[in-house]
């Protein structure tokens, strides 16, 4: 009962460190982002303006995979050291497990609410430039 139990955990912690980790990577990416481009607001809203859907897509799938990767990872070593049988395909079994889940819910959902919350971005950029362009007449 106990090993159940502690599988549950790993379970649980593998699905908050991949979520904490895609926050992380996420953060690292916009932070690296701005230092290139000098923490600037105008070359931010350029950025924004400039960048397809597409791309917005394939950094959301790039950081999920990576989270996941690394989650999982962590659940091996954490599994082995739990000395369970077979760590390596379970930890395996998780990182596709939690991808068949997340790729449904993308499809279904989360794909359309990412480029949803994109679009508010690019809306909100336009939005205040046409302000600043009635101020400045």
């Amino acid at each position: 009962m106990s090993r159940l139990l502690l599988f549950i955990a790993v379970v649980g912690f593998k699905i908050l460190l991949c979520k904490g980790f895609s926050l992380a990577i996420f953060l690292l990416l916009f932070w690296m982002k701005g230092k290139k481009m000098g923490f600037h607001s105008d070359s931010w809203d350029h950025f924004f303006l400039q960048m397809s859907s597409q791309a917005v897509q394939r950094y959301g799938i790039s950081i999920y995979i990576t989270a996941a990767a690394i989650s999982s990872i962590i659940s091996y070593f954490i599994l082995e050291a739990a000395s369970y049988q077979y760590s390596l395909t379970i930890a395996i079994l998780l990182f596709v497990g939690g991808f068949v889940i997340t790729a449904y819910r993308w499809h279904t959902k989360e794909k359309a609410y990412l480029l949803k919350r994109y679009q508010e971005i690019q809306d909100t950029i336009l939005s205040r430039r046409k302000e600043e362009k009635i101020e400045h007449e």
